[in-house]
């Protein structure tokens, strides 16, 4: 990517579209801190990521990757590795955000359900889920979210769509998306060519697009 500029406050709802390669999820690895920019930097509330220690950004910011890692133990397993300090209280309450409650009460063993490697054993609509319980255990204010429906079903993501406008409406979330999660956020950025060609308010950039007034590499 190059030439990018881009700001985002507290609490936005923000979608990041673009073609197939256009930098959608180098954008997202760049604001977790998985790649590091070669020139410029990224600020969180001011403070440069390269000087933040990566546990506390790792507590910060939850993240749900389109390539999903988990790993083979349980459901409980997965959600508490890496993390510090995260009880049962805090596990139930990001598995009822993410939607993970109604998977595991169906199963007699609860969150000791058994997860095999890569998440074998669960569907790739269930991977999602408790990849996105995973990233909300340690309440982190800002959510980045790479593709986190696009191996679910349009009733489980209709179900995500909600609890975003409802249990994580204080959150800032940064979503690269289809069209179908549109409605869920407020603004929006259009990369094309590894650049920002567009960013605003939601319903003036689509104006824009459909005017054909933004200007896209062929």
């Amino acid at each position: 990517m190059s030439g990018l500029n881009l700001s985002i406050k507290a609490g936005d709802r923000v979608g990041v579209i673009g073609r197939i390669g256009s930098g959608k999820t180098t954008l997202a690895k760049l604001l977790v801190a998985l790649y590091q920019p070669q020139s410029g930097s990224i600020l969180v509330d001011g403070t440069d990521t390269r000087s933040i220690d990566p546990a506390d950004l790792r507590h910060a910011i939850g993240y749900v990757p389109q390539n999903l890692v988990l790993f083979s133990g349980s459901v409980r397993d997965n959600l508490q590795i890496g993390t510090r300090g995260v009880d049962d209280a805090a596990m139930l309450k990001a598995a009822g955000m993410a939607g993970l409650l109604d998977i595991v009460s169906r199963h007699p063993k609860g969150f000791d359900m058994p997860v095999g490697e890569r998440g074998e054993s669960l569907s790739g609509g269930q991977r999602q889920t408790v990849a996105l319980a995973r990233a909300l255990v340690t309440d982190p204010p800002i959510l980045v979210l790479d593709e986190p429906t696009h191996a679910m079903d349009h009733s489980a993501e209709e179900r995500l769509k909600a609890r975003m406008l409802d249990d994580m409406r204080d959150k800032t979330i940064i979503i690269t998306h289809r069209e179908s999660l549109l409605s869920v956020v407020n603004t929006l950025v259009v990369v094309d060519g590894g650049k920002v060609v567009a960013a605003g308010p939601k319903d003036a950039v689509v104006k824009a697009l459909s005017e054909g007034k933004i200007r896209m590499a062929r």
